[in-house]
């Protein structure tokens, strides 16, 4: 035999890279790249579904902090309300005696009036 027909070694075979043996590493290249990316995707997948969870977690603490403040306005305005209407509630009813005291003079000046012009005499 001549040197460059000599037998190889099994492992030599192994490690020859013919045209299908490139092919087939180039296939293997190519899944595991597909391999990582998929990954990839699934994990900037699961990222932007954590991001959407924590926007909505968010959304829903501001408008519970939005609930909050606005039943707190509500109340504050209720009270004012309530102390505007007892003042003027009160109001009415000095008012109401002032009426009164006020027709208790007339009537009294009526009289003292209707007197004198009927007797002629001051009441």
């Amino acid at each position: 035999m001549t040197p460059s027909h000599a037998p190889r070694p099994p492992d030599a075979a192994m490690q020859d890279h013919t045209p299908d043996a490139r092919i087939a590493d180039a296939i293997d290249r190519v899944l595991e790249a597909e391999h990582a990316t998929a990954a990839a995707i699934a994990a900037a997948q699961d990222d932007a579904q954590a991001g959407v969870e924590a926007a909505r977690e968010a959304r829903r603490l501001i408008l519970e902090k939005a609930r909050d403040r606005v039943l707190l306005l509500h109340e504050r305005a209720q009270r004012r309300l309530d102390d505007t209407l007892r003042a003027l509630d009160a109001q009415a009813a000095s008012s109401v005696a002032d009426d009164t005291a006020l027709a208790a003079v007339t009537d009294a000046a009526v009289a003292r009036v209707a007197a004198r012009l009927t007797t002629g005499s001051p009441a």
